[in-house]
């Protein structure tokens, strides 16, 4: 008969044989497929974007989300694309995680919007202004009409006096500023109302002339 101290042992090999084969299984599995938790930088951004800072912060976001949910599965078992509840510090990671993806789907719709305007024919400077100032696609061109008025009004201190090419472009900013009047290269009354009218009501000296204060704010 088998001693009771060789069947001991022998039970006790089979488990500990059994503990490491399950372990290796567990540390496979872990491994198996981890590729899952890549967080890809989707092909459809705009890789010239005007302000390539941003550009940067996702991409360093994509590499960050990827470590994180690869170390979150490996070290503590979490997966965090199923994964929403925890308890502590559990709870804590799962939320940083969704932190950081939150701020990258923005950034990656920002890039992605961005990549779209462009596919349509706008500029970095277009997208600048569409999102610098919370304007439409179809207010580019008349933001871009204001901004080459102020150019060419800068310093000409628009008056009856000037020249009919100055007062036409006046009359075109005005008319920007939801004024409705005939572009005529004219300085005539309804010119000089609309110009009184727009200075009272930003605040600033009826000159009857269209100083360069006036026409920052006529280009604004």
């Amino acid at each position: 008969m088998r001693s009771p101290v060789r069947i001991f042992l022998v039970l006790l090999v089979v488990t500990l044989i059994g503990l490491c084969g399950y372990h290796r299984y567990e540390v496979h599995k872990r491994y198996e497929n981890i590729s899952r938790f890549d967080y890809v930088c989707k092909d459809s951004i705009d890789y010239n974007y005007y302000d390539q800072s941003v550009l940067r912060t996702y991409l360093e976001n994509c590499d960050k989300l990827t470590d994180i949910a690869k170390t979150l599965w490996l070290k503590d078992g979490i997966d965090v694309t199923t994964t929403q509840q925890g308890y502590g510090e559990r709870q804590s990671r799962i939320n940083r995680y969704n932190s950081l993806l939150r701020y990258t789907r923005s950034l990656e719709d920002k890039l992605t919007q961005s990549q779209d305007m462009k596919d349509q024919g706008l500029t970095n400077d277009d997208i600048e202004m569409i999102l610098d100032k919370d304007i439409t696609i179809g207010a580019v061109e008349n933001e871009k009409d204001k901004m080459a008025a102020y150019d060419f009004l800068k310093g000409k201190n628009v008056s009856a006096a000037s020249k009919p090419n100055e007062i036409w472009e006046l009359q075109k900013l005005l008319n920007a500023n939801d004024y409705n009047l005939s572009i005529n290269g004219v300085f005539d009354a309804s010119t000089d109302s609309a110009l009184l009218d727009f200075q009272k009501e930003n605040n600033l000296y009826p000159s009857h002339s269209c100083d360069d204060i006036t026409l920052r704010k006529l280009a604004e």
